[in-house]
């Protein structure tokens, strides 16, 4: 079944601050924007604490209403905003056969006890935002530089969605740092 035809999932996987929420619900709306049926955003809020474990999931569809609010268990891309989630035991079994993974890692990672068939992509969210002094508080702000290289992989919108849409959300003055940050990863990504 193509693209066209299915709901497509994602799943999010990052730390406390590292800002998958707000990815998540940006996806959401960039896939609207270009033109897709449906989209939702179903973020996970609880107790957590920057730095714990943190997932958000969004499902987008361009041809299919979307009648399911619940967490995405068969992803077709899961995001890995820092590598040291792969030790967590949970999150390595939701890493199944056939999925893309896009990672924040400046350099290949070992795939030795991963799952055969995966595409898997790597960009260094981390470097980009740093470079462009991209930064909050708590560290690197990574949702627009992993938007950026789902972008490109996926083809699902392009940079002028990405702006029209970080215009609206964020303001006229916010969002020259945040595409110089989105088309950097955009040209950057690249396939392990």
């Amino acid at each position: 079944m193509s693209d066209k035809e299915k709901i497509v999932e994602i799943s999010m996987h990052c730390r406390g601050g590292q800002t998958c929420i707000t990815a998540s619900q940006l996806l959401a709306e960039m896939a609207f924007e270009e033109g897709f049926k449906d989209t939702i955003a179903i973020p996970i809020i609880g107790a957590e604490r920057r730095g714990a474990p943190i997932q958000a999931f969004t499902k987008i569809s361009k041809s299919k209403s979307i009648k399911t609010y619940d967490s995405v268990v068969n992803p077709d891309y899961i995001f890995m905003f820092d590598t040291s989630l792969l030790e967590i035991p949970k999150i390595k079994a939701s890493i199944k056969e056939g999925v893309n993974l896009i990672i924040n890692s400046p350099d290949p990672i070992d795939i030795s006890n991963l799952p055969n068939n995966l595409r898997i992509f790597i960009v260094d969210a981390t470097g980009i935002c740093i470079k462009h002094s991209f930064m909050h508080a708590s560290g690197p702000i990574l949702n627009i530089p992993m938007l950026g290289a789902f972008g490109k992989i996926t083809g699902y919108y392009n940079l002028e969605t990405m702006e029209k849409v970080i215009k609206k959300e964020f303001g006229e003055s916010r969002s020259e740092k945040n595409m110089s940050v989105a088309k950097d990863a955009y040209e950057s990504v690249r396939e392990m």
